[in-house]
């Protein structure tokens, strides 16, 4: 016999297997769907109101257990909006206040999210480079917030390119496992159903002339292109924004299709152009730059 949660049918963390005889395990899973039926409920019921963001916080912690849940609304290549979180006063500047200054342009996050053809749930190390971890982004700011692994239900809702619903597990736990995965990949369209509906924005929505116009536009690119005042070439401007973003040599050539070797002549002729030595003071460079914007 086999007793389905509202998360889905898949055999994994969706529905739980249950045997007859064991009673307590098909108890364990009746309190589970209960405490989800009753947590989504009260969710739908706070829609507009001030507790939304409490009670998807609730009806979440039903299906997974995470650390910080953080809402942050983009659009276009505005600074992004922190809608709701749960984090405490001592990190508040680090995980948010730091990231909305700069650093949030080079987050893998806020660039799937910006395109207008992805939504659903995602995993920072699916969509994070291949040298994410050794980028200046990681090493200045990521690093910083205690983070270990997150995951994010992008959301589309009216009035904003995105809004991304993300939580997260702090180093000193374990990363989300496959099952964790899969019951929030159950949820999705009944909480990104939610947050499209509250986080909507009545009047903002940009036409269509502006989302095609904001799609050709390049948050990375635009303002290398301003900081290095046309000492770049256009191929070295896009190779600058891929080290940026935390892709190797080898990541970068398989991406715009040349040799590894013209990879690395081009980034040593940009390090030269622009009298630098190092991905740090290049880093450094392009935060100044989309901070004083």
């Amino acid at each position: 016999m086999q007793r389905n949660s509202p998360m889905g049918t898949d055999g994994q963390i969706g529905s739980w297997p249950v045997s007859l005889p064991d009673k307590k395990k098909e108890q364990s899973v009746d309190s589970a769907f209960s405490a989800w039926n009753d947590a989504v409920a009260k969710t739908i019921a706070s829609v507009g109101t001030p507790e939304f963001a409490h009670r998807l916080e609730a009806a979440l912690s039903t299906i997974v257990n995470f650390d910080i849940l953080m809402v942050f609304a983009y659009s276009g290549q505005e600074k992004p909006v922190c809608l709701y979180h749960n984090i405490d006063p001592q990190r508040v500047g680090t995980v948010v206040d730091a990231y909305v200054s700069g650093p949030y342009i080079l987050d893998p996050f806020y660039n799937t999210a910006n395109d207008p053809l992805t939504s659903g749930v995602k995993r920072l190390r699916d969509l994070a480079p291949d040298h994410f971890n050794k980028s200046e982004y990681f090493r200045r700011h990521y690093k910083l917030t205690g983070i270990r692994d997150e995951v994010g239900i992008i959301c589309r809702p009216e009035g904003w390119t995105s809004v991304v619903v993300s939580f997260t597990r702090p180093v000193t736990a374990p990363a989300f496992r496959r099952q964790d995965i899969t019951a929030i990949r159950a949820a999705q369209p009944v909480i990104q159903t939610l947050a499209d509906r509250h986080w909507q924005r009545s009047g903002s929505a940009p036409d269509a002339e502006d989302n095609d116009e904001a799609a050709v536009r390049d948050p990375i690119n635009e303002p290398l292109t301003r900081m290095t005042d046309g000492i770049l070439t256009p191929r070295e401007i896009e190779i600058t924004s891929l080290v940026l973003q935390g892709h190797s040599s080898g990541s970068i050539a398989r991406t715009l299709a040349i040799a590894p070797g013209t990879v690395k002549n081009h980034r040593k002729s940009i390090y030269q152009k622009l009298g630098i030595s190092s991905q740090a003071e290049l880093f450094a460079s392009f935060i100044h730059q989309i901070s004083g914007r």
